[in-house]
């Protein structure tokens, strides 16, 4: 079994593979305080819970853009997996992707995940929209190439400065909704970042699209992805598993090197 693990900002979230199966899926707060001892528990008893033997763990592969917990959760998965741990980012993992960006260091492993695991499931010509702590839109060539992307405030950011930044309004939790024109604070802020999103989305789909000049495949992705799913016509393909199922692609093609 394959176990692999995408460490957010947010969220840290483990896939189990059986061969090319994902088999489970679980969630753990990415929390900067844990050390590693408290991390393997948890994610022992992540297994435990699930009556899985996590001693049957055959490779394990980590992707993360929090630094600061990377060796953490890697040290903590060691204390009961005594196989390598591939972690992107070190040398000796290949990423088969051409980035074409001006900083290749700056774009987050998870958006690199993303545009590797979207091309080869739908091919080129692809924005992959991720809703996870900031919405990020990335978009790739006709061949796979990275070419870049957008990175705008995620939902539930945009929800928390709503609330610490004014006197009156409550913290909600994003629905969908049906009416624009909200009858109550809570309908009325829920409206704003619903319709917002739908807005923002639809709208920088089509700025990338002219720019791009052509039309393209739009994939969706991410930890808040139920919000949206049905929501924006022009999404072809909604993939929730996204960043795990490219972790299993990498992985499997560093281990036929």
């Amino acid at each position: 079994m394959l176990l692999a693990i995408d460490i957010g900002n947010t969220n840290t979230v483990f896939g189990l593979f059986s061969d090319e199966n994902l088999i489970q899926k679980w969630r753990l707060n990415s929390d900067k305080n844990k050390n590693s001892e408290i991390y393997a528990v948890d994610i022992i008893e992540l297994f435990l819970t699930n009556s899985i033997d996590c001693l049957k763990i055959s490779g394990v592969i980590i992707s993360s853009v929090v630094p600061s917990l990377t060796s953490v959760i890697s040290d903590a998965v060691k204390k009961f997996y005594n196989g390598e741990v591939l972690i992107l980012g070190e040398k000796s993992v290949k990423l088969d992707i051409d980035i074409q960006v001006k900083n290749k260091k700056e774009v987050g492993f998870d958006r690199l995940v993303n545009s590797i695991c979207g091309y080869k499931k739908f091919g080129g010509n692809l924005i992959i929209v991720d809703f996870g702590t900031a919405t990020t839109f990335d978009v790739v060539g006709e061949s796979g190439e990275y070419l870049g992307g957008v990175i705008a405030p995620g939902v539930n950011l945009s929800v928390k400065i709503l609330h610490d930044m004014t006197a009156q309004l409550p913290k909600i939790q994003v629905k969908k909704q049906d009416n624009v024109i909200g009858k109550s604070t809570i309908e009325a802020m829920n409206s704003g970042i619903y319709f917002g999103y739908i807005s923002l989305v639809e709208g920088l789909i089509k700025r990338i699209e002219d720019e791009y000049g052509k039309e393209m495949i739009v994939v969706i992705t991410g930890g808040l992805l139920g919000v949206f799913e049905n929501s924006i016509p022009k999404v072809n393909y909604i993939e929730p598993d996204l960043t795990l199922e490219g972790l299993r692609m990498i992985y499997q093609n560093n281990q036929a090197l």
